[in-house]
């Protein structure tokens, strides 16, 4: 049957009507009926200024579905008030043939089975597809349909088992076999649901812009726009797997791909201590006497970590620190920068003796700062320090402290 667009759009709107009833349920005692009015499909219809040949062009479409026995047509003042499906189930099933679609139970049994299928892989994705299951038996709509969902459930399952870096637009294609779709349809639609797994909390605290976390917490997962770098200063040689060496000095910073620090075969520091570095005008500024540095970035990456923890491995007199900013998120750095290297980073210069010494150039706390500070000491994490932010109402940045104890 060769129906035009808004033939089929009348179509699609009685079966959605109907296959959203209770009467397609089985949970209605009371027959229904469906219907829809003309308006909802030629808006100008029922205007007094409306194009009469269009007006007529549309009621002949109107006219041609009740002929073809696919809906029924009920007037007043000879005009269209409502279009009425005609509920039987052949004329259902003839509606779907010629829509192109599945009924809705199939369609729901199909995603049933795909989420159900999904549930013994990685947690993000199993509680996911909990959630799925859960809306779909609340009689909810799915947040996605299925065919877009299959594609964000392998993207997340590659990222979720991949241990090496990997570009975005190299791994689109690998998943989706289309270098830009990625970007352009699934991006952040995975991005949010790793946000609200709760599995990147600390992330999602330090980063307010969208887009900046997204990139944060793919790079978390070896996930990247471009090649990443790791910024480093002080002295050292680096030996790589194919005899070449790098020597490293204090007043001329270094940055290497983070493909390559697999080639390295040793590293040595010429320093006592490793100091890593949260902002990039601190890193460039610091020149502390017996420190080899690292730029993070805020939170690390999994490159970045790579690298200490090789440092570490190779160096077992080292002393590691970590300078950050004076506020609650940046303990926090320096907490899962501890965690996620299995090293005993202290802090530099983070304490209640530079929150005195440049009291002029504090800031106030924010609620959040509030309620991570709180946390900082019910966790018995650097008390005395948060205490004193609590008390006194203040934050530092550590600009301000690379710029004059140089």
């Amino acid at each position: 049957m060769n129906l035009n667009k808004r033939q089929k759009l009348i179509l699609d709107k009685l079966l959605k009507k109907y296959e959203n009833s209770k009467s397609y349920k089985g949970e209605n005692s009371v027959r229904q009926s469906f219907a829809v009015e003309p308006s909802k499909i030629f808006e100008k219809y029922e205007d007094d200024f409306a194009d009469l040949d269009e007006v007529r062009n549309f009621e002949q479409e109107v006219a041609g579905l009740q002929q073809s026995g696919l809906i029924d047509i009920v007037y007043k003042d000879n005009h269209i008030a409502k279009i009425i499906a005609i509920d039987e189930e052949n004329v259902w099933n003839q509606l779907r043939n010629i829509l192109g679609v599945k009924e809705k139970k199939i369609l729901l049994q199909e995603s049933l089975d795909f989420y159900t299928s999904c549930l013994d892989k990685h947690a993000v994705i199993k509680n996911f597809c909990d959630v799925q299951i859960e809306r779909i038996y609340q009689g909810k709509k799915e947040l996605y349909p299925l065919e877009s969902v299959k594609i964000i459930v392998a993207f997340l399952d590659y990222i979720l088992n991949n241990q090496q870096e990997i570009l975005e637009r190299e791994l689109s294609i690998e998943v989706a076999h289309d270098s830009k779709v990625w970007e352009k349809s699934y991006r952040s639609q995975v991005c949010k649901i790793l946000r609200e797994s709760g599995c990147f909390d600390e992330l999602a605290s330090q980063e307010s812009e969208i887009k900046e976390f997204e990139k944060k917490i793919l790079e978390e997962l070896n996930v990247y726009p471009n090649p990443s770098y790791v910024h480093f200063k002080g002295n050292a040689k680096i030996i790589f797997d194919n005899g070449d060496i790098v020597s490293v000095l204090r007043d001329r910073p270094l940055a290497l791909p983070s493909t390559i620090l697999n080639s390295i075969t040793k590293i040595e520091i010429f320093e006592k201590k490793l100091m890593t570095v949260e902002n990039l005008t601190s890193f460039n500024r610091v020149q502390h006497d017996n420190s080899f540095f690292v730029y993070l970035s805020g939170y690390h990456n999994t490159a970045k970590r790579k690298f200490i923890q090789l440092i570490k491995n190779q160096n077992e007199t080292l002393e590691f620190y970590h300078f950050g900013d004076i506020d609650p998120d940046g303990l926090l750095i320096l907490e899962n920068l501890k965690y996620k290297t299995g090293i005993d980073f202290q802090p530099f210069c983070m304490g209640v003796e530079q929150l005195k010494k440049y009291e002029r150039y504090c800031k106030t706390l924010v609620e959040n700062d509030t309620v991570k500070a709180d946390g900082l000491i019910k966790s018995g994490k650097y008390v005395e320090t948060v205490q004193y932010m609590l008390d006194n109402n203040v934050k530092l940045e550590q600009e301000i402290i690379s710029w004059n104890e140089k």
